[in-house]
């Protein structure tokens, strides 16, 4: 009988473990990483240069409308004030040269017997800016039209004086510099800035994600190495105390497995005095009760330390071929004729430690042969995690104590032999070493009776 079923062959090699077994809420994305602490550190920042940047740009912005308005009043009231009085100041003879004598390119004046027959405009704008401001001409009457101009808007202004009025033709001088260079030079400073700023704040907030990590891997690695203490002082006092701790978490460890050993030492050096003492007792039956019991304990006594080493002592990880794990796991069944097939790809890389995962599996491939009968295992991937299904027919295990088979020393079956109920620790054994991996195992009903078992193994984080 062969023991793989080549229906489900081919690679199966995730791309991206690192990224595909993470949740879909902490996937790569401009959403997920605002979200993030340096997306925020980051948007603190543009909020920041926005509320600075909102100050000269409200100043511009003033400056070339109500202030641009009431700056060109200003100007033009001044000049217009200062020619009317140099024209009155002037002799007869002399007065028909001020206007040309004054004039400029962008502030034509002229001297005509009457002003231009137009209608009086709205007194807004700037109009409305120069009207108070040439009140020192008191009775003298004065006209003003508003006029259109390629720069801008400008002003014709009509003042009675002596011999006639003066035309003031005044428009807005062109601006200095291209609009357009000074914009792509803002907008230049302004990503040389976010730049800066972004690569400060990724500097800034790599040590977060580096604590958040060594907490992760921690929970799977008790031996992993400390954390180096780098970023902010608030972040190195952080890095500092996790690390005490997870020194201190891996002396109690240690202590624990230490102690443990002990124990089973000096507990198997009293059962093999007590096996010896049982071998003087007469009655032949109470001798075979006796050994029995005596090697009950002492089967409880190993089970018992290797389930603490199994938790204490972490196999370093390597690059395993889970397919082929799988493949010889049921192999070995096949060859000694149970009915145990495989189904999935050929090959299947993966980061773990591989003894633990050949005997967790080992465990569930036994029990679902020893209570079933059979087991199908199956090896599939769903977002770049490894799912390993081990289904059976047996009579399955009821809901409600779905839970507690995974505590130790539990058993469903109630009698006390080990042939039949073993000693409760296999289960146990396999959510300690997937949950050790970063995963999880589930029960669940199998389709047509019996018991499937789902171990979801991630990729590394």
């Amino acid at each position: 009988m062969s023991g793989i079923d080549p229906s489900l062959g081919g690679d199966l090699v995730p791309a991206d473990p690192a990224r595909d077994a993470m949740p879909a809420h902490e996937r790569s994305g401009w959403r997920e990483w605002m979200q993030s602490f340096a997306g925020r550190m980051m948007l603190i920042v543009l909020i920041g240069l926005a509320v600075f940047g909102a100050i000269p740009l409200g100043t511009y912005i003033y400056d070339r409308t109500i202030g641009a308005i009431a700056l060109q009043a200003e100007s033009i009231s001044q000049r217009v004030i200062s020619v009317v009085e140099t024209y009155e100041a002037q002799p007869p003879q002399r007065r028909r040269d001020v206007p040309r004598l004054v004039s400029t390119r962008y502030f034509t004046v002229s001297l005509r017997p009457q002003p231009p027959p137009l209608a009086p405009p709205p007194p807004e704008g700037l109009i409305a800016e120069l009207t108070p401001r040439l009140a020192p001409f008191g009775e003298r009457p004065v006209r003003m039209w508003p006029t259109r101009g390629p720069d801008g808007d400008g002003i014709l202004v009509a003042v009675a004086v002596t011999g006639g009025w003066l035309m003031f033709d005044a428009r807005p001088e062109p601006n200095e510099g291209d609009p357009w260079v000074r914009g792509w030079a803002w907008a230049a400073l302004a990503f040389a800035v976010l730049s800066v700023a972004f690569l400060l704040v990724r500097r800034t907030a790599a040590p977060v994600g580096q604590f958040a990590l060594a907490a992760d891997r921690f929970g799977t690695d008790v031996n992993a190495p400390p954390l180096p203490e780098t970023g902010s002082p608030e972040v190195r006092r952080a890095i500092r105390a996790f690390n005490r701790m997870q020194e201190r978490l891996r002396r109690y460890v240690d202590d624990r497995t230490m102690m443990m050993a002990a124990i089973s030492h000096d507990l198997r050096t009293s059962l093999t005095r007590l096996k010896l003492r049982a071998e003087f007792i007469d009655d032949n039956e109470q001798r075979a009760k006796a050994v029995n019991d005596l090697d009950e304990m002492q089967q409880m006594i190993e089970s018992t330390l290797a389930f603490a080493r199994n938790e204490a002592v972490q196999e370093t990880r390597s690059r395993v071929d889970l397919a082929a794990l799988l493949q010889s796991l049921c192999a070995d069944y096949a060859d000694s004729g149970r009915n145990v097939r495989y189904q999935g790809p050929d090959r299947a890389v993966f980061e773990g430690r591989p003894v633990a995962l050949r005997r967790a599996f080992a465990n569930l491939i036994d029990n679902a042969v020893r209570y079933g009968e059979e087991a199908l295992v199956t090896l599939t991937t769903e977002n770049g995690a490894c799912v390993v299904r081990v289904e059976d027919r047996g009579p399955g295990i009821p809901l409600a104590l779905r839970e507690q088979v995974f505590a130790p020393f539990y058993r469903i079956e109630s009698s006390r032999s080990r042939e039949t109920g073993g000693m409760g620790l296999g289960l146990a054994v396999v959510r300690s070493v997937v949950r050790g991996h970063g995963g999880d195992i589930t029960l669940g009903d199998r389709e047509g009776g019996g018991l499937v078992v789902r171990v979801v193994l991630p990729g590394p984080t």
